[in-house]
């Protein structure tokens, strides 16, 4: 197996796996699919209220706003412009 530093630089691709960590396991390494962090992380489907349920870090759109979980259920909101 080569070194980590010895791989070239290329977007994943979606089917990926990603080495993680997942700290409510007690086996805590685990491979996380590209698609499946990307879908976490950043969503279309946004949050119907500031209270919605969110995990902190995570991102959704829709055509007017950009949200961003800032804490355990807790949304921001900013709005999109033209410029």
């Amino acid at each position: 197996m080569a070194k980590i530093g010895t791989y070239s630089t290329a977007t994943p691709a979606d089917a990926d796996l990603l080495l993680g960590t997942d700290a409510g396991s007690s086996d805590a390494t685990k491979n996380f699919q590209v698609s499946a962090i990307r879908d976490f992380l950043i969503s279309d489907t946004v949050p119907a209220t500031a209270g919605a349920t969110g995990t902190k870090g995570q991102l959704a759109f829709d055509s007017s706003y950009i949200y961003i979980c800032i804490a355990t259920d807790t949304w921001e909101r900013a709005a999109i412009a033209t410029w």
